[in-house]
């Protein structure tokens, strides 16, 4: 074990990799999924067809498929951009689970009365204006709490990372299991990061989760009404 502990640096910088992409890879993919999820239901035809066949494009292939294409193949093409390691896995990680999350976006916003929709219009509210103060923040109750257990499937979706030379945790552990040949500890450690992280994830969910206005407002109402001492004999006295 202390020959393991030796290399505790490396593993916390390895741990800060991990949760930077972390991090950025499912801030990304919320603004990415509420963007696609929104065009999904377009009143446009071509628009609902585009974001269809974009989500289906990205959604196809597995993760490390689509990072070893945009990290290997793209620069190959006269033209594309070349990507270095950490931003090739970030942008892919981004995608993907801007395209799982758009679906449960949909979904949420599918859940939302058609009447506030109308109430929306009556009230001659733009459409933007709709959707950002009035429908998305009625569907954030659904979506929140789905977005959260997708968010922990990203979290561990950052192990594919180190397959293009991301210094990530799992790219760590190989080192250190290699120098040490302390495979069972290494991969306890490994096993134990990835829940913490995994843990912390569903903790900032569940308290966003509380923070929403709709949820707040729940709350409030489901509340039992507290009572006045004294009150009730005044009511009587009044009657």
């Amino acid at each position: 074990m202390s020959e393991v502990l030796e290399y505790w640096p490396a593993f916390l910088q390895g741990l800060w990799v991990t949760a930077w992409i972390a991090a950025t890879t499912i801030l990304g993919g919320a603004v990415g999924a509420v963007l696609l999820g929104a065009l999904r239901l377009s009143k446009t035809a071509a628009i609902r067809a585009a974001a269809m066949l974009f989500t289906e494009l990205i959604r196809g292939p597995s993760a490390i498929v689509l990072l070893f294409w945009v990290f290997y193949a793209l620069p190959l093409i006269p033209g594309m951009p070349r990507f270095g390691p950490q931003a090739a896995a970030i942008l892919v990680l981004t995608l993907d689970g801007a395209v799982y999350g758009a679906e449960i976006v949909r979904a949420g916003i599918e859940t939302v009365h058609r009447g506030q929709f109308d109430a929306c219009h009556a009230l001659g509210l733009s459409k933007f204006n709709s959707f950002t103060r009035v429908v998305l923040p009625q569907a954030l109750s659904q979506i929140v709490p789905a977005f959260g257990s997708l968010a922990r499937d990203m979290v561990k979706w950052t192990a594919i990372v180190s397959f293009v030379g991301v210094q990530d945790i799992l790219y760590v552990a190989n080192y250190v299991r290699g120098q040490t040949f302390k495979t069972a500890i290494v991969f306890a450690l490994l096993a134990a990061t990835y829940w913490i992280l995994c843990l912390i994830c569903a903790t900032a969910f569940r308290l966003l989760e509380r923070a929403l206005p709709l949820n707040r407002a729940l709350r409030a109402a489901q509340a039992p009404t507290r009572v006045v001492p004294g009150l009730d004999a005044l009511e009587g006295a009044a009657s």
